[in-house]
């Protein structure tokens, strides 16, 4: 091969490989993203059209509008349209028009229905009505296939489609403030819903199907009027806030005890005469209330709720209370106020954080001593009961800072209560009381002593006024 040949042969095997390197390169190269551009949010609808290739959000709130133009339908490519608080009495055909519609805000405005149209916007995922005169929605609601977020709270709703069953992608519903009698049994299959709220409507029971919304973690039932819950409400396993109180419950299934992410359970007004035993698996509830019911015995797997930091009982139906369902490390607050217990002879020693407990309005004729071994106590409360005395071992509560003992029976009193240090309040007043040790005024902390409504010896009374250097010395 000549010199000439060999030359040009290995001019193209350079030529051949660079080629061959440079396009392996190139698709090593990560591709270079696009950075888009935030969306504009038009305001008006005269500016929106003039862009209406390019127009994806148009905000109408608050400008007072009483109609829509049917001009807007031609915003093919809108996705969010806000018209809330506005003066509209009813939704324009024309916005069923733009299917490609993602968000729509309507609420605040005087709508009192949600005609069938609605079901042409099927790729909406948040829809918002609250704040109308809404007394009906309509079925074609359940085309909403891809919608996530339905608000219709403070409306005068009686029903909702049973068609809602359909829309599978629900995530929250917020049905505040209604009037709902009844909710479909084909809530159950909107099984993605995370939080859906019933306060304040008429609902006399919940279906069974509820129990399907094992996703659910907000319930709130709030003032309605409901008797009594789904033996399987504990399938509702990912509950972690839960709103029944002012409703007409009874009692509690036996499966509420696997509701275990509670951590507040609050059951106020309701016609409660008992709860389950299975309470007490509600291991991570900090807060128990169940005021203002009709409870006559506790079971005592409260015991069990290790984390229980806050009790309130008031204005039930005990009497007497035993055992060791109080017995709780983590408890700080009792409140037994307004009930009929006559004895308290409760296991609280391991109450090692107990600072208030409260037996105000109650029948108790003797003070319990098992109380005075809880030295973490800063208030005390025996107001409203029968005592005659208060016993000297009250003095082991070293850390009380509030002590009332108001419409009582008391005659006497320990002579050396000014040894309480931390005491800074003391209300004996409405008692009978004659006479009373006059070394309060060496207390060191006092700085209110109630003394009202007692039946002073005239003479001691203007001792009382002489020798007592409290503060704020109410006598009569």
């Amino acid at each position: 091969m000549s010199r000439k040949y060999k030359l040009m042969f290995v001019l193209i095997f350079i030529i051949s490989f660079h080629a061959s390197y440079g396009q392996k390169r190139s698709k090593k190269k990560p591709a270079i993203e696009q950075v888009s551009q935030p969306s504009i949010e038009y305001t008006s609808l005269e500016e929106a059209l003039l862009n209406k290739k390019t127009a994806t959000i148009l905000n109408l709130e608050n400008q007072k509008l009483s109609s829509i133009p049917d001009e807007i339908s031609k915003l093919q490519n809108l996705q969010v349209l806000k018209l809330g608080y506005n003066l509209l009495e009813k939704i324009p055909e024309s916005i069923f028009k733009l299917i490609n519609l993602q968000k729509l805000y309507l609420n605040n405005n005087k709508l009192s229905e949600i005609p069938s149209g609605i079901g042409n916007l099927t790729k909406l995922k948040e829809l918002k009505l609250q704040e109308n005169k809404l007394v009906a929605m309509s079925e074609e609601l359940g085309k909403l296939s891809s919608l996530e977020i339905l608000l219709c709270a403070e409306n005068q709703l009686t029903t909702i489609p049973t068609s809602i069953g359909s829309c599978n992608a629900l995530q929250i519903i917020d049905l505040f403030n209604n009037k709902l009698e009844i909710l479909p049994t084909t809530i159950g299959t909107c099984t993605n819903v995370k939080v859906l709220d019933l306060n304040w409507n008429q609902l006399t029971d919940l279906p069974d199907e509820i129990c399907n919304l094992k996703l659910m973690e907000v319930l709130r039932l709030e003032k309605n009027k409901i008797q009594n819950l789904p033996q399987e409400f504990g399938n509702l396993v990912k509950l972690n806030e839960l709103v029944i109180n002012d409703n007409q419950l009874s009692n509690l299934p036996e499966s509420f005890g696997k509701l275990i992410q509670l951590k507040e359970l609050i059951l106020t007004k309701n016609k409660l005469i008992g709860l389950p035993e299975s309470i007490g698996e509600l291991v991570n509830v900090k807060i128990l209330d169940v005021s203002q019911n009709q409870l006559v015995t506790l079971p005592e797997s409260i015991k069990n709720m290790l984390k229980l930091e806050e009790i309130y009982l008031y204005n039930n139906k005990l009497t007497i209370l035993k055992g060791e369902t109080f017995n709780i490390p983590a408890l700080r607050i009792l409140n037994l106020s307004i009930n009929k217990i006559t004895q308290f002879n409760c296991n609280i020693y391991k109450c090692k954080q107990l600072q208030i407990i409260d037996f105000e309005q109650n029948e108790l004729k003797s003070f319990p001593d098992i109380v005075t071994n809880v030295i973490s106590l800063q208030q005390l409360n025996f107001a409203g009961n029968r005592l005659s005395d208060i016993p000297k071992s009250i003095l082991q509560l070293e850390n009380l800072k509030q002590l009332f003992f108001s419409k009582n029976e008391i005659v006497t009193l320990p002579l050396n209560l000014y040894q309480l240090n931390w005491l800074e309040t003391l209300d004996l007043s409405q008692n009978k009381l004659q006479i009373i040790p006059l070394n309060f005024g060496q207390a060191k902390s006092l700085k209110q002593l109630d003394l009202r409504g007692n039946p002073f010896y005239k003479w001691h009374l203007k001792q009382i006024k002489e020798k007592l250097t409290v503060e704020e010395l109410r006598i009569e």
